[in-house]
């Protein structure tokens, strides 16, 4: 009769392969996943940038409202609304708004401060800056093909 004690060994050691196997891939999945600070895209933040370009403003051009992103474009060309208001001053203000109500930052609230830019064909049409920058963030940019780019971090 044929002893099994080495096929016993085998199995035990087979066993052995697959849990430090798993345990690897864990490990590794853990590294992958890993944020890196200030280079780290976020759901939130992507969402936020793509629901703020929607909203419509009070701003109106032959009595149509325009979204934030037309906004954009009329104060990049300087123009006004029907109201005679500059578009880049309802830009900024609606701008303000927004970012004042769906980012409330500080020592009681997960988000600590936040960046907000947008530029045109490299000039500053709005900034925005509040509470405090921390090296957890996460952040969106946005590049339009008529040189509009949009970029928000916020700080946890």
């Amino acid at each position: 009769m044929k002893s099994k004690k080495g096929q016993s060994e085998m199995v035990g050691f087979g066993i052995i392969v697959i849990i430090i196997s798993i345990l690897i891939l864990i490990f590794v999945s853990f590294s992958i996943n890993k944020s890196s600070g200030n280079d780290s895209q976020s759901y939130e933040t992507e969402s936020f940038v793509q629901s703020y370009l929607q909203f419509t403003t009070s701003c109106e051009i032959n009595t149509v409202s325009k979204s934030v992103l037309d906004l954009m474009k009329l104060c990049s060309e300087n123009k006004t609304c029907d109201n005679q208001e500059s578009a880049c001053k309802i830009l900024n203000e609606t701008t303000n708004g927004i970012l004042k109500t769906s980012w409330k930052t500080g020592k009681n609230y997960p988000v600590k401060g936040y960046e907000f830019y947008a530029t045109y064909a490299n000039q500053e049409l709005i900034s925005f800056f509040e509470g405090n920058k921390t090296s957890d963030s996460r952040g969106s940019r946005q590049i339009f093909s008529w040189d509009l780019q949009i970029d928000f971090t916020a700080y946890y």
